[in-house]
């Protein structure tokens, strides 16, 4: 079984949803409050095994009752009893995976296959009711699922680590693994007999001062005791729904392990074939794992399913980019008004190899709101750097900034836009954007930031950094590369020997030689593969921007990009 289509209506702060799931993996990703819990949490309560689940003024979406919440799912593959007229037959639907387009009834010969239609409605009486939807019936709300198909069709959920799932008991992921796990009950209560009648024999002896010092007290106050006091174990403290029983590993409980390693083993108990679940939720995957640890859970999780049922999965974390597939990847937006649309990772113009390879190295840019692409690293630290000494940390905006990797830097940015992230692109001026590019920039409405006058950016930090900072960025930059490498390459450039920085320094307040310094800063890679440099740079920067215009405007340049990053997306 797997759900084909799903559609959520007022729940939390989903006003709407639309999504049409992959069979096996589906991982949703987006920037925070996105609602990607939101999707798994009423993809639980459709499938919900024990419908007592209680409902309150926040469920709804702006805590407003009057707006009835709505979740509907189609479910295919149904197991071949499922279309039985005695079973469910007579309620079915009808799905075409072409089309995806619903069917009040299956109709083979016009491509809509059988599936199962769940709805889950709760109007402001709070009360939640499940039933089939009925497309000939629409009103009809009494056809149900019957409690052992719930079961089957209950979602396994690992969210943060739950000590219960690792003890045998109800609702715990132990208590469904194993052929016959009803037998367990009925077992447990034998071997507890037997654990009452061995501690009664062996420890009759260690309580009978204390049982002997309150009998007569006892029996003196006319309490009828109609054998003997003794002392034994009590089952009401001992039974399959305290969890007295648990997983250990030699003398030592499963709880103990570490939260990693906990979740894991929770995770096996909850995907065990043998625990007939065919829908798992995972929140934040990564969570207490290292990434040889999400390498491995995930690859667990996809062939539990590939013969059939469904995996959801949210995740912050580039890690777990890095081990799903491209086709397994969802991005979740949810806008100002509530709508929630979540987009195959594949379905833009990118080709789809280029594609791969940014959800791979760029995953990043997937958790954010706005993304900002640079022509690469020597852009990528400058700001954060400039925006550090500002103090305005564009971060908590949402946004961030990633590097391009040089040409490639346009398309990059066309990409995320066509994804829908707020998108902006910043490049030198050194080579120009080709004309498609452009036009592209603009069909999509991607603000270009660039240096102008044909600079590069190290031409653009000599030139448009004021007078003043200007011995303190070569002095930066002799730090790192040395000072005899740094004069003797200067010298070639302004053809005079230079024995000291201060004697370069008087070179830095004419632009015609801030030019040839910033070309060589370029050509002989200064600043080009060291993120620390430029972070340091950009921190020097953050000065009182001058007037537009002037010469050196960088700080003001640097000021209206943060300025974009810092909006409201």
């Amino acid at each position: 079984m797997h759900i084909v289509a799903l559609r959520v209506n007022n729940f939390r702060g989903i006003r709407e949803l639309s999504w049409f799931p992959n069979q096996g993996v589906n991982c949703l990703i987006g920037p925070g409050d996105s609602c990607k819990t939101t999707i798994l949490d009423a993809i639980d309560l459709l499938l919900a095994e024990r419908q007592n689940v209680t409902f309150d003024d926040l469920d709804f979406y702006d805590a407003n009752p009057s707006n009835a919440i709505r979740i509907v799912a189609c479910i295919a593959e149904l197991p071949r009893d499922y279309l039985r007229e005695d079973r469910y037959g007579l309620y079915l639907s009808g799905w075409n995976s072409v089309t995806r387009s619903w069917n009040a009834e299956p109709s083979e010969k016009q491509g809509f296959g059988p599936v199962l239609t769940l709805e889950l409605l709760v109007d402001e009486t709070l009360e939640p009711l499940w039933s089939i939807y009925v497309g000939c019936a629409p009103e009809d709300k009494s056809k149900r699922i019957r409690f052992a198909d719930r079961k089957e069709m209950a979602p396994a959920r690992l969210g943060a680590y739950a000590d219960r799932h690792l003890s045998w008991g109800r609702g715990s992921a132990l208590q469904r693994v194993g052929a016959h796990p009803e037998r367990l009950p009925a077992q447990l209560n034998e071997l507890f007999r037997s654990a009452r009648d061995t501690f009664a024999a062996k420890g009759a002896s260690t309580f009978s001062e204390i049982i002997e010092a309150v009998a007569p007290d006892i029996t003196g106050l006319g309490v009828q005791v109609r054998n003997k006091l003794t002392a034994n174990l009590d089952h009401t403290s001992f039974s399959m729904n305290a969890s007295g029983v648990a997983l250990h590993d030699g003398n030592v409980p499963f709880r103990c392990m570490g939260t990693g390693s906990a979740r894991l083993a929770v995770a096996a108990l909850q995907s065990a074939e043998s625990a007939h679940r065919q829908f798992l939720l995972v929140d934040e995957i990564e969570y207490g794992l290292e990434p040889h640890r999400i390498s491995l859970l995930v690859s667990h999780l996809r062939k539990r399913v590939e013969s059939g049922g469904q995996v959801f999965l949210s995740t912050h974390s580039t890690s777990v980019l890095r081990e799903v597939r491209f086709g397994e990847v969802f991005v979740s937006r949810r806008d100002a008004t509530g709508k929630v649309e979540v987009k195959p990772s594949s379905t833009t113009a990118t080709a789809p190899l280029e594609a791969k390879r940014y959800i791979r190295d760029l995953g990043e840019a997937l958790l954010t709101r706005s993304v900002l692409v640079c022509e690469g690293q020597t852009e990528v630290a400058l700001l954060k750097g400039y925006a550090e000494g500002k103090q305005r940390q564009f971060q908590m905006f949402g946004a961030t900034v990633i590097d391009g990797g040089g040409a490639s830097a346009p398309a990059i940015a066309i990409h995320f836009a066509s994804l829908g992230y707020r998108t902006a692109l910043l490049t030198d001026s050194d080579a120009p954007i080709p004309p498609a590019f452009t036009a592209s920039l603009k069909a999509e409405k991607i603000p270009h930031f660039e240096w102008g006058d044909g600079r590069c950016t190290e031409e653009e930090l000599f030139m448009g950094t004021p007078q003043d900072l200007r011995p303190k960025l070569l002095e930066l930059i002799v730090r790192e590369i040395g000072e005899p490498r740094a004069l003797g390459e200067l010298s070639n450039v302004v053809q005079q020997k230079l024995e000291t920085l201060q004697h370069a320094s008087t070179y830095l307040s004419d632009q015609n030689w801030l030019r040839h310094i910033g070309g060589l800063a370029h050509k002989s890679k200064w600043i080009k593969k060291d993120y620390d440099l430029c972070f340091r740079i950009g921190s020097n920067l953050a000065t009182p921007p001058v007037a537009p215009g002037a010469p050196a405007h960088l700080p003001w340049q640097l000021d209206q990009i943060i300025s974009w990053l810092c909006s409201d997306a």
